[in-house]
């Protein structure tokens, strides 16, 4: 007779009987059935990078041993399905460009089993320029030199203010926090013309000219 599960406990109850017909009372060995083996996990998870800000934008945790297989790893457990085993994972992040996720799986199976830890890891790094839509309008103003020619601007909202229809957006950096440089090459006289590059530079030092 059998009952309960982790252990399943078997009731063997035995009886001795002679030629004549007479039995002994009963006697009973208790055998308890009990899984500790964990799953069995090989294989390992291959590091990936994806485009993002922040640890938030790394891809959905995993929540089935298929899709940890579809990760490159092979599960299998002596007792439990692979579909009753629960899969269970926590992230860790360390670090700017790339901020990284340490993924940490377990496998759980029916009886309380626990794989060791599997560990993914995931790069989310900004890889993107900021970007630049629009043009400065050409100016002219009196002078002698270079000298005369307005102050570069050292800002975002600077840059915007200039006439024309410039316009700057950076998918993870506030505009406040981009980097403004600029330098100068001059030509000619009557007008001499002055060249302004301006560069904008992101966190993640991702630059636009």
């Amino acid at each position: 007779a059998s009952a309960g599960t982790c252990p399943l406990v078997i009731t063997r109850t035995y009886t001795v009987t002679d030629a004549c017909n007479n039995t002994s009372v009963n006697i009973v060995h208790t055998i308890n059935v009990d899984d500790t083996t964990a799953p069995a996990v090989t294989g390992t998870i291959t590091a990936t990078t994806v485009e993002g800000c922040g640890a938030s934008d790394a891809p959905a945790a995993e929540t089935t041993v298929a899709g940890l297989e579809g990760l490159g790893l092979s599960i299998a457990d002596a007792c439990t399905a692979d579909g009753d085993l629960t899969v269970a994972s926590s992230d860790a992040s360390t670090g700017t460009c790339p901020v990284v996720v340490t993924r940490t799986y377990t496998v759980t199976d029916d009886c309380n089993n626990t794989s060791v830890n599997i560990e993914q890891i995931i790069n989310v790094d900004d890889d993107t320029a900021p970007a630049v839509t629009g043009t400065i309008t050409a100016t002219t103003v009196e002078g002698c030199d270079a000298t005369a020619a307005p102050a570069a601007e050292t800002t975002v909202e600077g840059l915007e203010g200039l006439t024309g229809d410039l316009l700057i957006a950076d998918a993870c950096t506030a505009d406040g926090s981009l980097t403004v440089a600029s330098s100068d090459a001059s030509a000619g006289t009557c007008p001499l013309v002055i060249t302004r590059t301006y560069t904008v530079t992101d966190a993640c030092n991702n630059t636009s000219v």
